[in-house]
C-alpha cells in the first residue's frame, strides 16, 4: 500500500533537489497510478525559477517533474536517477504561475512504464485556473551491476 501524504521533509528525502529548489510542499493522493501535490513555492520570492520577479508558467514542467520523482520512488524500492527525454502535448494557459496565495495543485498521472523509464501526463492549475498541461518522458539512468 503507497503512502497517501508527504510533508515537504519527506518528499525532500525522495528527491535531488534540496532547499528552495524542492519545489513540492505537500502530497496530499497517490495511489498505483497517480500523485496530487501542492505547492506554495511559487510565492518564495527566492525560487531559483524567478526571473525579473516573475516565474514562466513552462516551468511547471518542473513541478510536475518533481511530482513524477516522487510517485516513482513511491512505487519502488530502488529508486533510479533519470532524465527527462521528451516534453510533448505542452498546453500553456497563462504566461507566468499566479500570485496569489492559492497553492498550485500538480496532479500527475503515470501512462506506461517499464525497465528504461516511464511518461506521465501532468496538469497544474491554482484554484479554478487551468495553467499548464502535457506528457513527459524519462529515460532511466542505467548503473552498473
Amino acid at each position: 500500500m503507497l503512502q497517501t501524504s508527504l510533508k515537504h521533509n519527506e518528499i525532500e528525502s525522495r528527491l535531488p533537489h534540496s532547499g528552495n529548489m524542492c519545489l513540492l510542499h505537500e502530497v496530499i493522493q497517490t495511489d498505483e497510478y497517480s500523485l496530487t501535490a501542492l505547492a506554495n513555492s511559487h510565492l518564495d520570492i527566492d525560487n531559483p525559477l524567478r526571473l525579473n520577479g516573475k516565474i514562466a508558467t513552462v516551468n511547471g514542467i518542473e513541478y510536475a517533474a518533481q511530482a513524477m520523482a516522487v510517485h516513482g520512488s513511491l512505487l519502488s524500492d530502488t529508486p533510479q536517477a533519470g532524465y527527462i527525454a521528451s516534453v510533448r502535448n505542452i498546453e500553456i494557459k497563462v504566461p507566468q504561475l499566479p500570485e496569489t496565495k492559492t497553492p498550485l495543485l500538480i496532479e500527475v498521472e503515470l501512462l506506461m512504464s517499464n525497465d528504461n523509464g516511464f511518461t506521465y501526463q501532468f496538469h497544474i492549475s491554482c484554484g479554478q485556473q487551468s495553467l499548464i498541461s502535457g506528457k513527459i518522458t524519462v529515460f532511466l539512468t542505467q548503473t552498473s551491476r
